[in-house]
């Protein structure tokens, strides 16, 4: 069946709304204006930058500007070309035909063409880089700019699982490891070279990127600006205090509520994304676990009152949630909440379970004042009814490969991106996560029929397949996969002469080669 891009077009909602305090937002001007450095802020940076085989969410979002993708959202999460042009999807033979982009060279002067995009996926192969590159059987360069994938299975879902694939210079790498693929690895991971709008001019770990302008880059009179700098600055109030004083134009990342409200008061511009939701993890599907059982998993969801702690955390910008989409969702589950706030309830379960007087356990977490204040909300309540909870606040790159990569144990406080179409729980809970890949979660039968319905030929976006996500959704809130809690803000704070789409959807969407600020 062919898929062309400019034929996918899923039928969803505007997120990404922006705010200015009570005043009107500034009209942009009619021509952007060009050149200056745009100095960012942000809790945290990547830990890679240049091997996209090895990337997690976070490597991602700050190799944007140098390293593109084949696909791209825009802000209805409709699939856009970038690298590839279009895309034919053939289920019966199972096939996918990717055309490429021409006349797109890498950052060092080669080419873009299907011989990379074949090096690029063999690695990614390899270190099982990308959701579903298992059912990747061969790669077939069909001529200079057109690749076939031969797969084993096909859905919906992988043209935007490897379509959000980012490419590097195969000739840059090769030249670097000197035919030493693990020398190349070495030097890729710091040294990206894409086919962005920016390239990498300096980067020091944990501190600071420093990216700027790539003359050569294949969207006609772009990027704008001359340069962006991102310092890492994980304090919020040391941060929003830099804003206010003039010594950075934007900040990335924001879930500060108190921040958030603040500058919205006095005038900032505020990009808020479709935002993300905070949840618990359980390593349920190792038998030996205490979570293993349905019913301690059960107990701790009757255990929590999420409006309460919504409302006490998020001051009116959190949604409280009952199942694995939000109101806003067009998979949310009208009247759907399996388990409310009952501690009696929950006690009952434990004593089932065979746990009358609680236990003790661990919860990992992230490093932020919010995961802070939410995780000794939930120690609270969940002592209530037993359950001793010690907190374990791990740095990023610790909780990050555990959580997404190499397991955790107990329970984790988490959280996933919300997608417009309201296909989240495919891809963070389904059978191959995007996101959650360690294992650790226990996914019923039922749960993985039903994914497995909604990703056959039978349907071919998320819109198709909407009812379908429905039960998909009820699944997972019976068998107690997660305990969906609340749906955050997430927002890109940023200076009236600054112009930018940071955010667009949860942080994974970022066309910097656009942004712009005016004189000032």
């Amino acid at each position: 069946m062919k898929r062309h891009l400019g034929i996918l077009v899923i039928v969803l909602f505007i997120i990404g709304l922006v705010f200015s305090g009570n005043a009107p937002a500034a009209a942009a001007p009619d021509t952007p204006v060009k050149g200056g450095t745009l100095r960012c802020i942000s809790r945290n940076l990547s830990r890679l930058l240049g091997y996209p085989a090895e990337f997690d969410t976070t490597d991602m979002i700050y190799s944007l500007p140098v390293l593109e993708k084949l696909v791209d959202w825009d802000k209805n999460a409709a699939l856009t070309p970038v690298l590839a042009e279009s895309w034919e999807g053939d289920p019966k033979a199972l096939i996918i035909t990717w055309r490429l982009r021409k006349g797109v060279k890498f950052q060092d002067g080669t080419d873009w063409d299907a011989e990379a995009f074949k090096w690029n996926f063999e690695r990614i192969i390899e270190s099982r880089g990308r959701p579903s590159t298992d059912k990747i059987k061969s790669l077939e360069v069909v001529d200079k700019y057109t690749l076939a994938m031969h797969l084993s299975q096909f859905n919906w879902l992988m043209f935007e699982d490897y379509g959000f694939a980012q490419m590097i210079s195969p000739t840059a790498f090769k030249k670097a490891g000197g035919g030493d693929m693990e020398k190349g690895k070495q030097w890729a991971r710091m040294n990206p070279v894409g086919t962005g709008p920016f390239k990498l001019a300096e980067y020091k770990r944990d501190a600071y990127i420093k990216y700027i302008r790539n003359d050569n880059y294949w969207r006609q009179g772009m990027p704008y600006l001359d340069g962006i700098e991102v310092y890492a600055l994980p304090d919020p109030m040391v941060a929003a205090a830099k804003l206010e004083a003039g010594e950075a134009d934007m900040w990335l990342g924001v879930r500060s509520v108190a921040n958030i409200l603040d500058l919205r008061e006095k005038g900032y511009k505020i990009n808020w994304e479709i935002g993300m939701s905070d949840c618990i993890i359980f390593d349920s599907n190792n038998p030996k676990s205490i979570f293993a059982n349905k019913k301690v998993r059960e107990a701790a969801e009757y255990a929590i009152d999420r409006p309460a702690i919504a409302k006490m955390l998020g001051h009116g910008l959190y949604e409280p949630l009952f199942q694995l989409a939000s109101k806003d969702s067009p998979a949310y589950v009208d009247g759907y909440n399996p388990r409310p706030y009952n501690p009696e309830k929950a006690m009952q379960l434990l004593g089932e379970a065979g746990y009358p007087k609680g236990f003790e356990t661990t919860m990992l977490t992230l490093p932020t004042p919010a995961a802070r204040d939410a995780t000794s909300a939930l120690k609270s309540y969940l002592g209530n009814i037993g359950i001793d909870v010690k907190i374990d606040v791990a740095d990023f790159g610790r909780y990050f490969s555990s959580v997404f990569g190499t397991g955790f144990k107990n329970m984790a406080f988490s959280l996933y991106g919300n997608h417009p179409d309201g296909k989240e729980v495919l891809v963070h809970f389904g059978p191959t996560p995007a996101t959650f890949r360690t294992g650790d979660i226990y996914k019923s039968p039922e749960f993985l029929s039903l994914c497995n319905e909604v990703l056959s030929h039978k349907y071919m976006s998320a819109a198709e397949a909407k009812e379908k996500i429905k039960e998909v959704i009820k699944q997972g809130g019976e068998d107690a996969i997660a305990v969906p809690l609340w749906k955050t803000a997430n927002t890109a704070i940023m200076h009236p002469y600054v112009y930018s789409d940071y955010y667009t959807i949860h942080t994974i969407i970022w066309t910097p080669y656009d942004a712009y600020m005016e004189k000032h």
